[in-house]
């Protein structure tokens, strides 16, 4: 079983990426997702969180279809992105969360990765933790929405470079 964990961000910057063929390509994913389980007798689980300059909303479970209409709405975007701290403390969350249960864990970050709000955790503080989280725990994190010119910055804070999904510029 797996359990996929969506991180939207909800600021103002990020708005744009719900108009790319990225972002569209991912609910059409969504759809494939909910086909997938619906004969399954151990279904794959999705959670959510949205953040903008904080944690807005985070859900552990949420159901798919719920989850797919969430993300094609308009969100209230507000100035901030503390994608950093989100991406931290959700990670952190759901290993406290689901730590007995066999699931693999996906978190899928969707963002333009413009921080600028993040209060409590560091580029290198994030690294190390996603470094344990996947070694220890079996995580596996992945990034939509990146520009080219971030690569760096996403291999330094140890994403598998196979798992980010760059905007064509």
């Amino acid at each position: 079983m797996a359990y996929f964990h969506f991180l939207i961000d909800a600021s103002v910057s990020h708005r744009v990426f719900q108009n790319t063929p990225v972002y569209t390509r991912l609910i059409d994913q969504l759809d494939h997702l909910v086909e997938l389980n619906q004969n399954k007798t151990n279904p794959d689980r999705v959670g959510l969180t949205i953040f903008d300059d904080h944690l807005r909303l985070r859900m552990l479970t949420i159901p798919i279809d719920e989850l797919r209409d969430k993300m094609q709405q308009s969100l209230d975007y507000k100035p901030g992105s503390a994608i950093i701290d989100a991406l931290a403390m959700t990670s952190s969350w759901i290993q406290e969360q689901l730590a007995q249960a066999d699931y693999t864990k996906h978190i899928l970050v969707f963002s333009d990765f413009e921080e600028n709000a993040s209060r409590f955790y560091t580029v290198e503080m994030l690294g190390e933790l996603i470094k344990s989280y996947r070694e220890e725990y079996g995580f596996e994190f992945y990034a939509f929405g990146l520009k080219k010119s971030q690569e760096s910055l996403f291999i330094k804070m140890n994403f598998s470079l196979e798992n980010l999904i760059f905007l064509e510029e």
